[in-house]
């Protein structure tokens, strides 16, 4: 494998190869681990097994892909980024904050949790999930760390844990599809660049969870039940529990 690739580029982009423009089988990827069991194994055939990142340039920070190997397609994600990739359904669901600053309302220099959604043939952005930090600061939800969750994606649906504490179900479609998928329905924008939110759990105010810092948590399900974890810790000085 060739791991040349600067952790200075590696915090700004996410480069994926796909199976199906690398001559490989398509496959799904629809929760860390790939199933529940965890178990980090690809049913996908003839994957590559050697790829190389390729260059950027210089001055403009593109990308060359030119200089690459088996890279489909590079995007660009924030300063950032701990919550896992996973795909399903023709898109590319990843955990990260906001250096880039996809959305015109919410500019680079805002802090802020993003779940960004990609288009698996081309890398194009399609929409995103944000999270306004929690006015606690630090104690509960760290400056610039971004989601910290592994989504779990199935059909039409997808459920994360958020930075603010919430469990999360978003239709996979966004605004795109032209509805509003409740019971919540009281999103601020419907753009097509925006999360339709499906429902929410506010582990904060209706469970009583006090964080650790951040959340971080990789959603899987079993049947109709949907498992999380609530990071729940000690308070900021290490030595009570809330």
């Amino acid at each position: 494998m060739n791991t040349t690739l600067k952790s200075s580029v590696a915090a700004l982009v996410l480069a994926i190869v796909c199976p199906g423009l690398a001559r490989a089988e398509k496959a799904d990827w629809n929760q860390w681990g790939g199933t529940p069991q965890r178990n980090n194994i690809s049913p996908a055939k003839n994957v590559p097994t050697e790829w190389t990142p390729g260059e950027f340039d210089a001055k403009t920070g593109m990308w060359k892909p030119e200089t690459s190997t088996n890279i489909a397609w590079v995007a660009e994600l924030g300063s950032q980024s701990y919550g896992n990739p996973v795909v399903a359904g023709g898109k590319a669901y990843v955990g990260t904050n906001n250096g880039k600053g996809w959305l015109k309302r919410y500019p680079a220099a805002t802090d802020l949790g993003c779940l960004l959604a990609f288009d698996i043939k081309d890398g194009s952005f399609l929409w995103q999930d944000s999270s306004e930090k929690l006015p606690t600061g630090r104690v509960h939800d760290w400056p610039l760390q971004g989601i910290c969750c592994a989504p779990l994606a199935e059909g039409d649906r997808l459920w994360y844990v958020t930075s603010r504490g919430e469990v999360k179900c978003l239709d996979t479609e966004g605004f795109r599809d032209g509805e509003n998928d409740g019971p919540f329905t009281a999103e601020k924008v419907s753009a097509n660049d925006e999360s339709d939110v499906v429902w929410v759990l506010d582990m904060m105010k209706q469970l009583g969870v006090s964080q650790h810092n951040m959340c971080s948590c990789s959603v899987t399900s079993a049947g109709d039940l949907l498992f999380v974890t609530t990071s729940n810790g000690v308070d900021e000085g290490h030595l009570n529990l809330p």
